[in-house]
């Protein structure tokens, strides 16, 4: 994309960090999250979004669903993790426009001053 390398995960993907990491050894820099997921787990969201940016070092713009239907309510609270872990923008329950510029530099430099990627030593996963 113009602003940088961009990957995309959807709702429950949130639960599978090995797609985020390989999102990020591949480049991405940002990764957006489309979602509806329920408000009694709602800090379940709150925390993997962030997760997700920290241990990757990537932006997570992860936009959930308000509102409700038939089988369930939908805890919004859409927001822009930076790569810190840091939320650069989050919103509450209901619906609303968030605007952010993130600085998708600071996820290049923060790799390189704290190289997560590079001191990985999959060799000894198995």
């Amino acid at each position: 994309m113009p602003w940088g390398t961009s990957a995309l995960a959807i709702c429950y993907d949130l639960r599978f960090p090995e797609l985020f990491r390989r999102y990020a050894l591949h480049g991405a820099e940002i990764v957006f999250v489309p979602a509806e997921w329920p408000a009694p787990r709602i800090e379940h969201w709150r925390v993997l979004c962030r997760a997700r940016a920290i241990e990757n070092q990537v932006v997570v713009a992860a936009c959930n669903r308000v509102g409700s239907d038939a089988a369930n309510t939908f805890g919004g609270r859409s927001a822009v993790i930076g790569p810190g872990g840091e939320i650069l923008v989050e919103g509450g329950e209901g619906e609303a426009l968030l605007t952010v510029c993130a600085d998708l530099s600071h996820a290049m430099a923060l790799r390189h001053s704290i190289p997560i990627l590079q001191d990985r030593r999959p060799e000894l996963y198995g």
